[in-house]
């Protein structure tokens, strides 16, 4: 898939989402808007009705007597007098439960012209009970006096939220899978392009590195079979020398591919036991001795463990000890200075192998241990290899539940440090 049609698909779908959240969004709103309308009316009416029976209570003739028992007391009634507090309480209980709203609420009866109140639980709630929008003017009861009936509930917003809290939860489910699907879906998109560029490298690196011994050893050959150089048997016995060495090349860097290719399709079958780390590293630094002189190394081994034994596979940790010290000697074109080195730490031993090389920046750390990755080069090919090398190792150590620990600087080298338990 092409960069522009992966950028393309980004910002359509990136569109899409983010108009199916704003319209979910807006009904969710929607939503919370009706049910607050839904509230308010339930209030309103159950407020109306409570004013209104007590108008029914107040044209009582059973009342009125009363009211005319307290007007031959005292000169001049009182608001309280025509609105009973405990008849008030019970009226407003019977109606909010009437209108199936079951959460606290505050009310008062209160003079608009002085603020003074008069029947209700109002104390510390005086504020919100004079900025409420739930009010009732109660002056077809008792006059003269512009009294108020109000409501007020502390908790109105989660009230309503309530209400449409099964629809708000799915919403927001539904919103959040499709987030991570989104972010999910256009990373595995990435992925897969970082992938097959990955691979297209590999096969593109893969052929310039087949074809490098076998190039070679077809000249080889062509120069065996001319009659000049039949004559004389120490240039057949140095020309078959070249392509028995392109020949082993060849097989090596097939056995690596096909390391590799087993570990990831079938997973890695090691023959576990007890093995002396020491022996493996010393058999992979006498195999390398001949590469040594000819690149003028200089090497350094102390081999400090004093535990030195661990349980392993013979073949594949051989196999990791061949790659890092390959590496070290492919990576340090001048001057090359490798140290190799193991000591115990607790239940542990640790192997190092450290070099003066080119060294790994920092943005490509993270990443040197990924199949097929190699650090950009452009199309310069001074370095040979596939990418496969320290994946394989990275795999092979923590198949033997073990870790390994890159520290590196440019131009200043690179130090790999493996850990494995000891086992005594």
């Amino acid at each position: 898939m092409k960069k522009k049609a992966i950028i393309l698909v980004i910002v359509l779908t990136s569109m899409s989402l983010t108009g199916i959240i704003f319209t979910q969004v807006y009904w969710v709103n929607t939503a919370l808007r009706l049910k607050e309308d839904q509230f308010d009316n339930s209030v309103r009416l159950a407020i109306k009705s409570v004013v209104n029976q007590l108008l029914q209570n107040k044209n009582d003739t059973l009342f009125q007597h009363k009211l005319n028992v307290l007007r031959c007391r005292r000169s001049r009634l009182d608001v309280f007098d025509y609105i009973e507090p405990h008849m008030l309480d019970s009226l407003m209980n019977d109606e909010m439960k009437c209108m199936k709203i079951n959460s606290k609420y505050y009310f008062a009866v209160y003079n608009k012209v002085n603020n003074r109140f008069a029947i209700g639980p109002y104390i510390s709630h005086e504020q919100a009970l004079l900025t409420s929008p739930y009010q009732f003017s109660v002056s077809s009861i008792y006059r003269p006096g512009d009294y108020t009936l109000s409501v007020y509930f502390p908790s109105k917003t989660a009230i309503i939220i309530k209400m449409v809290s099964y629809w708000l939860i799915f919403s927001v489910l539904f919103l959040v899978v499709l987030i991570y699907s989104f972010i999910y879906v256009i990373m595995k998109i990435l992925e897969q392009k970082k992938l097959s560029e990955l691979k297209n490298d590999f096969i593109n690196n893969m052929t310039h590195e087949f074809k490098t011994p076998i190039t070679t050893a077809s000249l080889a050959a062509e120069m065996i079979l001319r009659e000049e150089v039949m004559s004389h048997p120490n240039r057949i016995k140095k020309y078959a020398g070249i392509i028995l060495d392109e020949n082993s090349r060849l097989q090596n860097q097939i056995e690596q591919v096909l390391q590799v290719a087993t570990i990831e399709q079938e997973g890695p079958r090691f023959k576990m036991k007890k093995t002396n780390a020491h022996y493996l590293l010393e058999s992979v630094i006498e195999s390398f001795e001949l590469r040594i002189k000819e690149s003028h190394a200089r090497i350094s081994v102390d081999l400090r463990a004093a535990k030195p034994t661990v349980m392993a596979d013979k073949f594949h940790l051989l196999n990791v000890f061949y790659n890092l010290l390959d590496n070290s000697l492919k990576y340090t074109p001048n001057d090359p200075f490798i140290e190799i080195s193991t000591w115990n730490q607790g239940d542990q031993l640790v192997i190092r192998f450290k070099d003066n090389g080119i060294g790994i920046s920092h943005e490509h750390q993270k990443n040197i241990f990924k199949s097929l990755f190699r650090v950009p080069t452009g199309n310069i090919h001074e370095v040979h290899g596939f990418g496969l090398g320290l994946y394989y190792v990275k795999t092979v150590i923590e198949e033997h539940n073990g870790h390994i620990v890159l520290k590196s600087e440019p131009g200043k080298g690179s130090a790999f440090d493996i850990y494995l338990m000891i086992n005594e």
